[in-house]
């Protein structure tokens, strides 16, 4: 699934609780996510995901935030990722069975990596 075209989107969908304070680059980088960012690799997107930008931006003590990772080649296909304090929870609102009950929960590792794989390989097929 990685090659040199893009596999992985990710673009902010809402915001669902009340909005922390924001830094300036973290909010540049919301600026970033309010248009659709691409990635070329699934350990691209984790790496992006495990950065100290992105948790300061997404990862409060509060949830508020809810972006779309999507496929590529098919922006149809989607998942719903909300952002903890403690760690990232990945909703398949399509209910493909890709997750147990339809949520994964853990942190932005290779764990996660192989739950997006298994997700893109069952809805790409």
């Amino acid at each position: 699934m990685e090659g040199s075209a893009p596999v992985i989107t990710l673009v902010k969908k809402g915001e669902i609780g009340p909005r922390p304070p924001l830094s300036s680059e973290s909010e540049a980088l919301e600026l970033t996510l309010t248009m659709l960012c691409s990635f070329l690799s699934i350990k691209d997107f984790i790496s992006f995901l495990a950065s100290s930008g992105f948790k300061a931006y997404a990862q409060h003590e509060e949830g508020w935030l809810v972006l779309e990772i999507g496929v590529y080649q098919d922006h149809t296909k989607t998942l719903q990722l909300y952002p903890q304090a403690h760690e990232m929870v990945v909703a398949d609102d399509a209910m493909t069975g890709a997750f147990d009950d339809h949520v994964w929960r853990g942190e932005a590792d290779a764990s996660m990596a192989d739950a997006l794989q298994k997700w893109m390989i069952l809805v790409t097929s």
